[in-house]
């Protein structure tokens, strides 16, 4: 193990003094003449006086303030009104960001999180208990105080608790009841769009994302042939981040100033009761949005450190990385000590080392070696007592049929292959020539069960799709209304094409290597460029052409991704040209099945498309619907299959045309295994408010899509990575 040389620190501690001074006599001498005890008394007397003063400071609202925050002179008629002198102040836009986080329902949703909390120990704090007693007066009091600007925070409690090491402590500073409603207000309503923002690699404080993500991810690395590692922390890391570099993550996506305001306002240090001075930076662990910022302000280093391809992981403010060589890691060192330097910070020296899986080393718990942990790709995957039951057969001549309460499938010499009760299957997919009896037909469309329907090649045919009782026809003309008007679905579109580039760039850092001969950093510079265009296309034709540009750097990355064995020259269709276009191929026309049943059980019509155009030919709003979820499903999934040779080339085989490819029945069936564990995975958090199977994901998604076709002022954001 090498311990590496200290880096240059350029942390500042800037700290405002707020001890008390003796008021200077007239003339500066002290006043002749009184007892010592009358002195004393006169001096605690001046001594209560100037505390009451400044405690009053503290809490008076300013009208050089905005939300507590000092204003310049230029500025304060800016933000505290932006009618002419005089006129009455604006009130904020309905619908608005801001008008969310401070409405009374918000802070009420927040009260009940704030509430359990604080009643788990069965004990209710004072100001809870008064709150408790005048409610709703309360709640539109704070309401009325974040809109007009004159909230300001409370002094912290101080809380010091022990570390790991012995006669360590870890100081926090824990908000007022009261703040903690404001705080958790504001969580609750960004918390899904800064998740967003987050990389792949960060697992720390993230809602349904883990340790045991982070272990999987290394033991992933290790048997690619990353053996170098590099252990390492940030040395007195909240005490030191700034709110400023977590805003400048936020602000571009939050877009509202008076928000930005308010996390400054309840981020930033202040005082706590008991302590006389405040620290000139830092993030005050003990809030509930201090995780968040925390791993915004370090967003760039993540994405620094994975656009150069190295394997990278962060938990809070612990980091490994690892690389192919020596030679690399160093490298990989002194650019994650010159990130980490540029916002004032470095790394903590003594728990800096480098090592090797060979010898062996120990992260989040977990002893790492040459060999274990061993990698399991069903990870997480948690148990479910009624999972999903997809059917696939692919045998050409085989047939389906039902019979005694079970659908049977024959072979093509008409002996039953597979019996299985009726009521344990949820879908079928048919591949190539196979046959679906008359009464198997009847029973899948009486009872909701899709049948989809896939060429010998893996092309997407259609699917027989039961009469939901989710149908409604204001709905469809609604739809149609939309599908229509170029200006209302452009934004809609756009979110889409974004959703999608996002989740290319977390597959690229996911699977990139820095010995492939693949630039990444300079593809995923691109997807990032093409995406920050894509908010302001002006048309939908304009979009579809930067999805493809992004597409093509995309898949010309993740060519040179794959073992060598492998032939890959980028994306290819109609027919696919390899084993890896046959594998997407096949994948996206499975996925496509599955995006049209969700829709269709949102009572959403397929065919009429927001980014792909409205067509009798395909079911445009499908292909939509699935944009964000080929990356974020599918070429993962291909990806590990393809590098853990558990799609070998062997699965593939010529078509009879001799012009493309087709997946061989083992290709189809190990494809078929990785698809299923993929959209059988329990995840939480990548949506809001819920938690599900991807497969269940998928239809949520299809419902919120339908909001915002249907709901003007809804926006729709994509699935966060998980």
């Amino acid at each position: 193990m090498i311990s590496l040389r200290p880096a240059a620190r350029r942390r500042s501690h800037g700290m405002d003094s707020h001890a008390d001074v003796p008021p200077p006599s007239a003339g500066g001498a002290r006043p002749a003449g009184g007892s010592a005890s009358a002195r004393r008394l006169g001096t605690r007397s001046y001594r209560q006086r100037r505390r009451r003063r400044r405690n009053d400071e503290f809490h008076a609202p300013r009208r050089d303030q905005f939300l507590g925050q000092d204003l310049p002179p230029l500025a304060r008629r800016s933000l505290l009104s932006t009618e002419p002198a005089g006129a009455a102040p604006q009130e904020a836009t309905p619908n608005s960001l801001y008008e969310r986080i401070s409405s009374v329902e918000t802070l009420t949703a927040a009260w009940e999180t704030v509430l359990a909390r604080d009643a788990r120990d069965g004990m209710l704090q004072k100001q809870t208990r008064a709150i408790v007693g005048d409610l709703d007066h309360f709640l539109a009091e704070l309401s009325t105080s974040l809109r007009d600007g004159t909230y300001v925070p409370e002094p912290f409690m101080r809380l010091d608790i022990p570390k790991r090491e012995p006669g360590e402590t870890r100081a926090l500073h824990i908000p007022s009841i009261r703040d903690r409603i404001v705080e958790r207000a504001v969580l609750d309503t960004i918390a899904h769009t800064a998740d967003l923002l987050m990389s792949t690699c960060s697992f720390a404080y993230r809602t349904g994302i883990g340790t045991d993500d982070a272990i999987d991810l290394l033991a992933t690395l290790r048997d690619d042939g990353y053996k170098y590692v590099l252990r390492t922390d940030v040395e007195d890391y909240f005490p030191n981040a700034e709110v400023e570099d977590a805003l400048a993550v936020l602000s571009p996506v939050l877009r509202c100033a008076r928000t930005n305001n308010l996390i400054r306002l309840l981020a930033r240090p202040r005082r706590a009761h008991g302590e006389r001075r405040v620290r000139g930076r830092g993030i005050a662990q003990g809030s509930c949005l201090s995780p968040l910022l925390a791993n915004l302000a370090l967003a760039d280093v993540d994405a620094a450190l994975c656009d150069a391809g190295y394997g990278y992981a962060r938990f809070a403010d612990d980091i490994v990385v690892c690389a192919p060589n020596e030679d690399d890691l160093l490298s990989a060192y002194d650019l994650l000590s010159a990130k980490v330097a540029a916002h004032g910070l470095s790394l903590n020296q003594e728990k800096t080392s480098m090592t090797t899986f060979d010898e062996g080393f120990c992260y989040l718990g977990v002893d790492f070696s040459r060999t274990r942990p061993a990698v399991d790709p069903h990870h997480d995957i948690k148990g479910h007592p009624n999972p999903d039951k997809v059917v696939y057969v692919g045998r050409d001549g085989a047939r389906l049929h039902v019979t005694k309460g079970r659908l049977i499938v024959d072979g093509a010499d008409g002996l039953p292959q597979v019996s299985i009760p009726r009521q344990a299957v949820s879908r079928i997919v048919l591949t190539g020539a196979v046959g679906l009896s008359a009464g198997a037909r009847s029973w899948a469309l009486y009872n909701d069960i899709d049948v989809v329907f896939l060429s010998r090649r893996g092309s997407y045919l259609g699917q027989l799709s039961g009469l939901r009782d989710t149908a409604n026809a204001r709905r469809l003309l609604t739809q149609a209304a939309f599908a229509a008007a170029d200006d209302a679905r452009l934004p809609l579109a756009r979110a889409i094409v974004r959703a999608k580039l996002r989740h290319q760039i977390g597959v690229l850092h996911r699977t990139g290597r820095r010995d492939s001969g693949a630039d990444i950093e300079a593809t995923c510079t691109t997807i990032r460029e093409l995406s920050e265009e894509a908010t302001h296309a002006t048309d939908t034709d304009e979009l579809m052409g930067l999805e493809g540009a992004a597409s093509t750097d995309y898949f010309e990355a993740l060519s040179r991704l794959v073992p060598e064995d492998v032939a890959f020259q980028g994306r290819s269709r109609r027919p696919p040209k390899d084993l890896a276009n046959a594998a997407f191929s096949y994948a996206y026309a499975i996925l496509l099945s599955e995006c049209t049943g969700a829709l269709i059980a949102a009572g959403l019509e397929p065919s009429l498309g927001v980014l792909h155009a409205s067509t009798d030919k395909r079911p445009s709003l499908s292909l939509d619907l699935m944009e964000e979820f080929r990356p974020l499903l599918v070429d993962r999934t291909v990806m590990a299959l393809l590098r853990s040779r558990r799609l070998r080339p062997e699965h593939a085989t010529n078509s009879p045309d001799g012009e493309g490819v087709w997946l061989g029945p083992e290709g189809k069936r190990a494809l078929v295994d990785g698809y299923e564990a993929t959209l059988q995975r329990q995840v939480k958090g990548a949506l809001p408010g819920f938690a599900g199977t991807w497969r269940r994901h998928i239809h949520h998604q299809a419902q919120l899509l339908g909001r915002a076709i249907t709901e003007p002022g809804y926006e729709w954001t994509g699935a966060a990575w998980r």
